[in-house]
């Protein structure tokens, strides 16, 4: 008899969480993003105000 029966073959890997010293890595990611967000947003604010002065200081 032949065997007909496939492997059993999970549709979505299962894979366990990437955990480092307690925290999930994608916690770090998040906070990452968060640092970006703003200091882009606070050198995008200086450069304003440096046109501001440079435009208003005859």
């Amino acid at each position: 008899m032949a065997d007909t029966a496939k492997p059993a073959h999970p549709a979505v890997p299962q894979y366990k969480e990437t955990v480092d010293a307690g925290y999930r890595a994608s916690n770090r990611v998040w906070i990452r993003v968060w640092i970006y967000i703003v200091s882009g947003h606070g050198f995008v604010g200086f450069l304003f105000l440096l046109f501001y002065v440079g435009r208003h200081g005859h």
